[in-house]
Formats: C-alpha cells, sequence, structure tokens
C-alpha cells in the first residue's frame, strides 16, 4: 500500500491522500498504482504536495462523485524487493507476539502511523490492546519463518 484514499478534492477527480510509503516517486506523475481490489494499473495524472494534505488524480477518475466513491479505498504497486530487516505491513499481521523470556502475549492486528513513527497493535490474550512503537529498543527480533515478533514492552525491559 502506498496511499489511503481520503476524500474527493475539486471537480476534476482529484482525491486527498494518506502516503503510507517512504518512497514519495511512487505517488508522483506518472507512475504506475493498482486502486484496491482491481487487477489492471492506473497512471498517476496529477500529483499535488503543495498543500496541507496531499492529492492526486488518476486515469480513469474524472469527477468528484468517482473520486467520492473511492473514499477509504487504498492504492497500492507491485511489492519491491526489500532489504533485510525491513518488511511489508502484511507480512506482519497476524504474527504472534512475545516478550523477550518467551511468554506469549498475543498477536499483531494492525500496523499504522502515528506521525512519522510505525506502531504495531497488538491484541492481547486477556482481550485488552498494546501499542508497540516500531524501534529497535522495543522490537527485538522479527521472524517471519516463525510467525513470531519479540518486543521488550515493559519500562525495564527496554535499554
Amino acid at each position: 500500500m502506498v496511499a489511503r484514499i481520503l476524500g474527493a478534492k475539486g471537480l476534476a477527480g482529484v482525491m486527498r491522500i494518506e502516503p503510507l510509503t517512504d518512497w514519495r516517486e511512487h505517488l508522483e506523475v506518472g507512475a504506475t498504482v493498482f486502486l484496491e481490489g482491481e487487477a489492471e494499473p492506473r497512471r498517476i495524472r496529477t500529483a499535488e504536495w503543495g498543500g496541507r494534505v496531499p492529492a492526486v488524480g488518476l486515469e480513469g477518475v474524472a469527477s468528484r462523485e468517482e473520486a467520492a466513491s473511492l473514499i477509504g479505498r487504498y492504492l497500492e504497486r507491485e511489492p519491491a524487493t526489500l532489504p533485510e530487516g525491513t518488511y511489508y505491513w502484511h507480512q506482519l499481521e497476524g504474527l504472534a507476539v512475545e516478550d523477550p523470556s518467551g511468554v506469549h502475549l498475543g498477536v499483531l492486528r494492525e500496523v499504522f502511523r502515528a506521525g512519522e513513527a510505525e506502531v504495531y497493535r497488538v491484541e492481547l490474550t486477556d482481550g485488552g490492546e498494546l501499542l508497540v512503537p516500531a524501534v529497535r529498543d522495543v522490537v527485538r527480533r522479527i521472524d517471519l519463518e516463525a510467525g513470531l515478533i519479540v518486543v521488550a514492552y515493559a519500562s525495564e525491559e527496554v535499554r
């Protein structure tokens, strides 16, 4: 996912977006994206970065009504190979979460941004919720093959 559509802007099918990528070029004019749920890619025809909220126009979206009908959907790209130690959000969602001593805490249910940081929302086994900042001091290990994330969530465990 490279962006989430927040709303329509103007009358010509432009959409306000929440960028979800670290690579702005994924959302520049001429870039190719997939509208969530569609098999065929679309080209970005306009991109506006000067305002408070970025906005893009896609090929095939020409009216405010068409743009408004897409609110809440995501813009996606073909996955690129990531450097070692970095992951796509969908790879992490559903992994078991343990503390450093091996105690099962719960399951990672959601990854989201809070400002410039990523946060993991863990559904705890007791039904509660734990929000974990995605920083090295807290997230100690991610093992996709084992389906496991180890987090130091209490202040005495964080160095």
